[in-house]
């Protein structure tokens, strides 16, 4: 049985953590990288990752100042079990390393649906916390973390396309 509750708050800075091992993950995979190309866009995907981690840890500032507002509940044991559960799948099961070796990204459409996967992950944790906070005023920030989510996944869908579009002109 799950024991450990927690609240929005740590639910917040859960959320930054995931953008934080996201831009070690591309961080690293750029120094494994042989192609130009690939690290270019490493650098790109590691770069959103910093904004978003730094915007979320901005976003978690902002939840504390207004704490004295209102209470700050835990989510339920079983939500806190399935979030916790989700939030370790997010970010890279068996740490960086492990996840570059268990995955094959030889190639940028196989860095980018790697990305998209990830954000796809990322935006069902966000939306779990949408559905079970217990601080009503605490879903926009959820709401807004996941809409800077969605615009992040439809980029890499876009880039996704993009490069198909050039492997179908070769």
């Amino acid at each position: 049985m799950y024991s450990a509750m927690f609240s929005d708050e740590e639910a917040l800075r859960i959320a930054a953590q995931i953008e934080r091992k996201g831009e070690r993950f591309y961080r690293v995979a750029q120094k494994l990288s042989d192609s130009q190309e690939m690290t270019n866009l490493l650098e790109l995907l590691r770069r959103q990752e910093e904004a978003h981690a730094a915007r979320f840890e901005s976003m978690l500032d902002e939840l504390l100042a207004k704490k004295g507002d209102f209470e700050d509940e835990t989510f339920s044991e079983e939500s806190a079990a399935f979030l916790s559960a989700l939030a370790s799948e997010v970010v890279f099961p068996g740490g960086v390393m492990a996840s570059m070796m268990n995955r094959k990204i030889d190639t940028i459409p196989d860095l980018l649906l790697y990305a998209i996967s990830t954000e796809k992950d990322s935006i069902l944790f966000y939306m779990e916390l949408v559905q079970n906070t217990k601080v009503p005023e605490n879903i926009p920030v959820f709401q807004q973390i996941i809409q800077e989510e969605k615009r992040h996944l439809f980029d890499l869908q876009r880039m996704l396309e993009e490069t198909k579009g050039e492997e179908n002109r070769l």
